[in-house]
């Protein structure tokens, strides 16, 4: 079993870093937009990213998941013919709505962008298409079992991004406009670049109608579960717009994007954790491996809450040169970022528990508990905003997190039993609990923090959590890391 988990954790943490050099590229770039933009202007970035990110859920429609699902046991003639039918699919679909989101962009805009900005939705538009197109050949490194190639590819996006925001918003003073033509020149240059790993694999290969409908019939349950999964992260962007402002929308997404550092780790592991469990398959012996993945992720996962809660006021005010992280007018958004850091951990859990959902390819029950977790989202941002703005957005976040794990459990008791460790699951929940309450009566100085953030793991280890094999394996660790 260690060794399988050891595999997943290799895996984990080379297509982890490729995803989060994806992501990061967004989080790199806000101490410019957060010092060059004032939150109303942000606050149309913000909506701007929120559109794209929905649909792109929808424009892949499940196929991605159908694919990845086919493609990892297929032989080489039939990946062919999965791969070759489904980018001829996606070829059509996104072409098709960049081509109507650019005939209505003068309407649209006023809509999803909070002002009249056509010109932006025509960039959008060709973004989104553009998008689509490259994400494919990356599900083929992930499903080929190539991290170097996926980091390598991700890494020229980050850098693509940060040197056109660069230059387009810094010194030639283009504004939100800016951002969005270097979106655009980055996805055709990735779209230019990765079409030979496509080319390549289905060259002589023919689309099939019949593969189609075999893709969509498991993929298709995944678009609904991928909508309601977006209005669960997104939806409250345009519930802020309506009931708040625009300064609002602005402050609540740079808080946002601080909580998400923890939803780089769980997507992260997610890009090596559904290959594995595909492999890995079903029996007794997986499902106890299963269990105890969870717990170690689980762990990690709090321990890096424990970090933000500690110490994000200190990062967003780090300087720069002449600037901090966060312009000033920023740093009040900082208080949302341990409810939605939380919530993700919440999602971790609910993405643990999906192994029995795709090994007995029952997609629908992803979008049930998506669905019941993007209502009950809606359902509390509307009651919670106007009472306390911001924060109740994020406590509405962090709540249908929580109530989707539960769910997707209460399912699995069923569908596919697992028997988690609840006593260590309880330990690490009590620990986190210990560090915040320490947290709010604290004087918050440096030493102050230090002392609480060696609290968690040292906690942990005198109570008890780490079984022998375990804390043998801790102590080799610490003797390579110091030389003993």
């Amino acid at each position: 079993m260690f060794d399988r988990i050891k595999a997943l954790s290799q895996q984990t943490l080379l297509y982890g870093a490729g995803h989060i050099l994806a992501r990061m590229v967004t989080f790199l770039l806000l101490p410019l937009y957060t010092n060059a933009f004032s939150p109303a202007e942000y606050g149309v970035v913000s909506l701007a990213y929120t559109f794209m990110g929905f649909m792109s859920v929808v424009l892949h429609y499940g196929l991605d998941a159908a694919l990845m699902r086919y493609y990892v046991p297929a032989d080489q003639s039939e990946r062919k013919r999965l791969l070759t039918t489904a980018y001829l699919s996606f070829i059509i679909t996104s072409a098709g709505f960049a081509l109507f989101l650019f005939l209505v962009r003068g309407v649209a805009s006023d809509l999803l962008l909070g002002g009249h900005y056509p010109r932006y939705l025509a960039y959008i538009a060709a973004i989104l298409a553009l998008d689509i197109l490259w994400s494919v050949p990356m599900l083929l490194l992930r499903s080929e079992g190539r991290p170097l190639t996926f980091i390598l590819f991700n890494l020229l996006n980050v850098i693509s991004s940060l040197s056109l925001n660069l230059l387009l918003v810094v010194k030639y003073q283009m504004g939100v406009e800016g951002v969005l033509l270097s979106n655009l020149l980055t996805s055709g240059g990735l779209v230019l670049i990765t079409a030979p790993l496509v080319v390549k694999r289905t060259r002589g290969g023919v689309v099939s109608w019949a593969t189609w409908k075999r893709l969509m019939r498991f993929g298709l349950p995944f678009l609904p579960s991928g909508v309601f999964a977006m209005l669960m992260e997104l939806a409250d962007r345009y519930i802020l717009k309506t009931l708040a402002d625009m300064e609002t929308v602005g402050l609540y997404s740079a808080g946002y994007k601080l909580g998400m550092l923890m939803m780089l780790l769980v997507m992260g592991f997610n890009m090596g954790w559904q290959p594995f469990f595909l492999k890995e398959g079903d029996g007794e012996e997986k499902r106890q491996m299963y269990s105890r993945i969870a717990t170690y992720v689980l762990t990690v996962l709090g321990f890096f809450w424990v970090l933000l809660l500690l110490w994000v006021d200190s990062l967003v005010r780090l300087r720069i040169g002449p600037v901090t992280v966060y312009g000033p007018e920023y740093w009040s958004s900082t208080r949302i970022v341990p409810l939605i850091a939380l919530g993700y951990i919440f999602f971790a859990a609910y993405s643990l528990q999906l192994p029995g959902v795709f090994l007995r390819e029952q997609s629908r029950w992803i979008a049930l508990t998506r669905g019941f977790g993007a209502a009950l989202n809606i359902g509390a941002n509307l009651i919670l905003i106007p009472y306390f703005g911001a924060l109740g957005a994020a406590a509405a976040t962090c709540l249908s997190f929580f109530l989707m794990a539960v769910m997707i459990y209460v399912i699995n008791r069923n569908l596919f039993p697992v028997s988690y460790e609840w006593t260590r699951l309880t330990r690490i929940a009590g620990w986190i609990l210990i560090v915040y309450f320490l947290s709010t009566v604290g004087d918050h100085t440096w030493g102050w923090n230090l002392g609480l953030t060696a609290l968690y793991p040292l906690g942990l280890i005198a109570t008890g959590f780490l079984k022998p094999g375990e804390l043998r394996v801790v102590k080799s660790m610490f003797g390579k890391i110091f030389g003993r």
